[in-house]
């Protein structure tokens, strides 16, 4: 185990951390057909969202595959889309280019209107309302708040150590947001250690997990997926792979022997390729571990696995203790 103490990691487990988000895209959509759009392109049921509603959904390709998980807000007037890191331009490009000649809806870039912050922990909803916002939201709700003059979106969003919350306030404030968080006593989580509980509580992300390699089912993202909506792209091969019950790989956590070198990293069974590991942390709780797609048929917890000729033990996610892995 990493016996190294990280301030900030604690706090996620027992209080409040904060990390700056702005890497993230923020987009704007917004027009009369505006949920229309977006409940076409992705997998989740969009046109049902109510303001101060939220989901997750994934923009798929015809064949299925991930160009992005995205978090999608609604408002009274509008739709506040949240995407992978340094994903927004990609993703605004990509909507615009399927608004069809009738469509009425923009999408717009709302990076240099809107902020970020993450804020996660067991206390989270408490450091919120001390700031003075909204904290009573169901999970993926949105809410107006304000601190002290100023407005600031406040979004429930996946609890990282117990709870999670995502501020948007004006771009402009939000280095001072960041620091009245602090103040109010949240630790800052840099972007290692966000990586770290990430990894742990088996969270997908845009580049490593989420990608044009891997369909939604296969990253275990059934709580973004519809499948009583009508058509959208990709809805084919999702929902054949859902009614089948045949999902070729799985997304499953990996307790590795040690560091690895470059990813994707090939995991084996009996000299044969049956899957890769696409994320790996050294975590002061769990020591090195991983994320990876296996073939299904490796995919029970306590499976042995082959990683740089050395042993692995294939776990479920999130990470547990040993004794949990084997009883799942």
């Amino acid at each position: 185990m990493n016996e190294v103490v990280i301030p900030s990691y604690e706090a996620v487990y027992t209080g409040t951390a904060v990390i700056d988000e702005t890497d993230r895209g923020r987009l704007w959509m917004r027009g009369r057909d505006r949920a229309a759009l977006l409940h076409r392109l992705s997998t989740n049921h969009i046109e049902q969202l109510q303001p101060g509603q939220g989901t997750l959904t994934v923009l798929t390709t015809p064949i299925g595959r991930m160009i992005d998980l995205l978090r999608v807000y609604a408002l009274p007037d509008a739709l506040l889309l949240e995407t992978g890191p340094s994903h927004g331009g990609p993703i605004l490009r990509h909507l615009r280019k399927n608004i069809f000649f009738n469509d009425q809806v923009t999408v717009a870039d709302a990076g240099a209107e809107l902020g970020q912050i993450g804020v996660y922990g067991p206390q989270a909803g408490q450091l919120v309302q001390a700031l003075g916002l909204p904290a009573d939201i169901p999970r993926y709700g949105i809410a107006n708040g304000h601190w002290g003059e100023i407005p600031v979106f406040v979004a429930r969003c996946e609890p990282i150590g117990g709870d999670g919350y995502t501020l948007y306030p004006p771009v402009a404030q939000t280095v001072a947001l960041l620091a009245a968080c602090q103040a109010a006593g949240a630790a800052l989580l840099d972007t290692d250690t966000f990586e770290i509980v990430r990894v742990e509580h088996g969270y997908p992300r845009f580049g490593r997990e989420i990608t044009l390699d891997y369909i939604p089912l296969e990253a275990d993202l059934w709580r973004a997926v519809s499948f009583r909506k009508g058509c959208y792209v990709g809805q084919e091969i999702i929902a054949r792979m859902e009614s089948r019950g045949r999902i070729a790989k799985q997304l499953r956590g990996l307790r590795l022997p040690g560091s690895l070198g470059s990813l994707p990293a090939k995991v084996l069974s009996d000299g044969k390729e049956i899957g890769a590991i696409t994320s790996v942390v050294c975590s002061p709780r769990h020591g090195w571990i991983g994320l990876a797609y296996l073939r299904s048929a490796y995919a029970e917890p306590g499976v042995t696995v082959m990683v740089n000729d050395q042993p692995a033990t294939v776990c479920r996610l999130p990470f547990t203790t040993l004794s949990q892995d084997h009883d799942q």
